[in-house]
């Protein structure tokens, strides 16, 4: 969605008016209690699980991606977990 070049304006001007107030990094979500932001998916236990392969990322993203990855792990936004079987 394109703004008009003064709607634009307006609405830089009022970020910067309320920095204080907006999480501008994952470091600024800390202190938020998890089940706000925690995602989980509730899976129906009697449908077995299906194998697949394992998709092979493109090389132009592997490092994009990791660099991704290492930042929400440092602001303990995720963390890693066991690989399911």
């Amino acid at each position: 969605m394109d703004l008009e070049p003064i709607a634009s304006y307006q609405l830089i001007e009022l970020l910067k008016e309320f920095k204080d107030i907006f999480a501008w990094t994952y470091k600024d979500l800390k202190g938020i209690p998890p089940n706000v932001t925690q995602h989980r998916i509730e899976l129906d236990t009697s449908i077995p699980f299906a194998h697949q392969t394992r998709y092979q990322l493109h090389l132009n993203y592997v490092a994009i991606v990791k660099q991704d990855i290492d930042k929400l792990l440092v602001a303990s936004f995720i963390k890693p977990i066991e690989e399911a079987t």
